[in-house]
């Protein structure tokens, strides 16, 4: 029976083994399926912003066990594609081997470290759930000490605008209404725009937000270093901050650069591998990659969107490579994958939010109608179902 290697289980990797399931399944075929995750958990990484961190996160197992999916936990240390390895570990002292005819990499994506010099002091992250605790924490310790508060957010993307806006919140909730009013909220970036990557059209609603939030915006500037409480701006302002969280954008995992090495091929600026339509790497061998560890087309026809490193492009992404890699193993036809529809959803706190439809990104809903899509994607959407077999494997068909 053919063997499916399926590394990470984030957005990309859990529904890649739910379509393969369903491809077997229409196929009446047998096929063993393996995730491979450094927990048993999908983290809603998307929410990680959000108060309430470790509450972001769903069990594997429910939607795997009635699927027919085994679960290894472990981290993936290297790929052998010459003799077609995963290796693992080391566990219990002793690295683990395991051998697939088809592998799908969907190992994610890890904080792009700023070049930020830090001395005694802490670069705070919401990049995994772990870090995303760890800040949850320290929020709660620093609005129990009688000073005010300072909270430098570095970065204004995505995550930066969402977790600067939402971060009088989060301080109201450790330390009160009237404390949290009295914190000063700084958003800095090297861009001469707020929100660049999003283009003019949500802009002034973003602006909006952040000013209804209380947050001080200084952009063509940076954190230049960070020793103790002392920040430094790039343009010499000293700022008395406990808190600097780095929201700088994200880099592929580095199991691509190392697979690259291994089958001497190039990754693009991010590290991402080149994937063809069919999302198997060029140059592998029954190989295929996707979320953030793939740099695919969108729309093959124009080939001018490579999707984002994001979960809505993972989940689709996953759905293909799948679909695609088990398909190969039973021979079936494959798909070329596409993703005609891309929308934004950015969530701005208090403000509300703001939904845009289209790469020209066209809003279309904003204050607390966008707030209500935003929740009910974040609440809905992006969680799989789960002790239902026959949802599951609906979920997984393209």
């Amino acid at each position: 029976m053919p063997d499916l290697v399926i590394v990470g289980g984030g957005y990309a990797g859990l529904w890649a083994a739910m379509a393969a399931a369903r491809r077997a399944t229409d196929a009446g075929q047998a096929l063993n399926i393996r995730l491979l995750s450094k927990d048993p958990y999908l983290t809603h990484r998307p929410r990680l912003y959000e108060r309430n961190p470790g509450d972001m996160r769903s069990a594997l197992a429910p939607v795997l066990e009635p699927i027919g999916v085994d679960l290894v936990v472990g981290e993936a240390t290297a790929i052998d594609p010459i003799r077609q390895l995963v290796q693992m570990g080391p566990k219990d002292g002793n690295a683990v081997d395991d051998h697939y005819d088809a592998l799908i990499l969907a190992a994610g994506s890890v904080l792009r470290a700023p070049p930020i010099d830090v001395s005694k002091g802490r670069l705070w992250s919401v990049d995994d759930m772990s870090a995303a605790i760890a800040l949850d924490q320290h929020l709660e310790q620093i609005m129990a000490m009688p000073s005010d508060q300072t909270v430098v957010i570095v970065g204004a993307g995505f995550t930066g605008i969402e977790l600067a806006t939402e971060m009088r919140d989060r301080l109201a909730e450790h330390g009160g209404d009237e404390r949290a009013k009295l914190a000063r909220i700084v958003l800095v970036d090297t861009a001469a725009t707020v929100s660049a990557d999003l283009g003019p059209g949500p802009r002034p609603h973003i602006l909006a937000a952040l000013e209804t939030a209380g947050v001080e915006v200084r952009l063509n500037t940076t954190v230049a270093r960070v020793e103790g409480d002392d920040v430094t701006l790039s343009d010499g302002e000293l700022l008395r901050a406990a808190t600097v969280i780095g929201t700088t954008g994200a880099q592929a995992n580095g199991l691509a650069g190392q697979l690259a090495t291994a089958l001497d091929i190039k990754t693009d600026p991010a590290g991402r591998l080149e994937v063809d339509t069919s999302l198997a790497v060029i140059g592998g061998r029954n190989i295929f990659a996707a979320g953030d560890i793939a740099h695919a087309m969108t729309d093959p026809t124009s080939g001018n969107h490579p999707a984002l490193m994001s979960c809505q492009h993972a989940m689709p992404m996953g759905k293909y490579a799948g679909h695609n890699a088990a398909a190969l193993l039973l021979g079936q036809m494959t798909l070329p994958y596409e993703q005609a529809r891309y929308v934004t959803c950015l969530d701005l706190g208090p403000w509300g939010a703001v939904f845009t439809t289209g790469w020209e990104r066209q809003v279309e809903l904003t204050g607390a109608e966008a707030k209500a899509r935003k929740q009910f994607i974040m609440n809905e959407v992006i969680y799989p179902p789960s002790n239902d077999r026959d949802a599951i494997l609906e979920a997984g068909g393209i």
